[in-house]
């Protein structure tokens, strides 16, 4: 692969990843872990799940430890190992306590 193309790779993985604005009051979504300050969730919503009102408040914790940076979550051992290979490319949290009950709403898995 050319230089050029490794560059326009990481640029479109750079445009498409949801990564934090600022490193103050970040929040973990409890259902897919994505990193973002608290007004980032509440403005935008999360990348994974989608957009819903007070979503820091409702459906984040501040409970985490550990972050990871995924940037080609498709080709990553990392996406692997952590399960989100199927997600945006992103700041995620390695471990995420908080309340299993808001689950971050939508999918019912009965």
């Amino acid at each position: 692969m050319a230089d050029t193309d490794i560059v326009g790779v990481l640029k479109q993985a750079a445009e498409e990843a949801a990564v934090p604005n600022d490193v103050r009051q970040l929040r973990a979504c409890l259902k897919c872990h994505l990193v973002l300050p608290a007004r980032q969730f509440d403005r935008q919503g999360c990348a994974n799940c989608g957009t819903r009102e007070n979503y820091a408040d409702e459906y984040c914790t501040v409970n985490f430890t550990g972050i990871s940076a995924i940037t080609q979550p498709q080709h990553s051992w990392v996406s692997r190992w952590l399960d989100k290979q199927d997600l945006k490319p992103g700041c995620y949290a390695l471990e995420v306590a908080g309340d299993a009950a808001a689950d971050a709403g939508g999918d019912d898995e009965d």
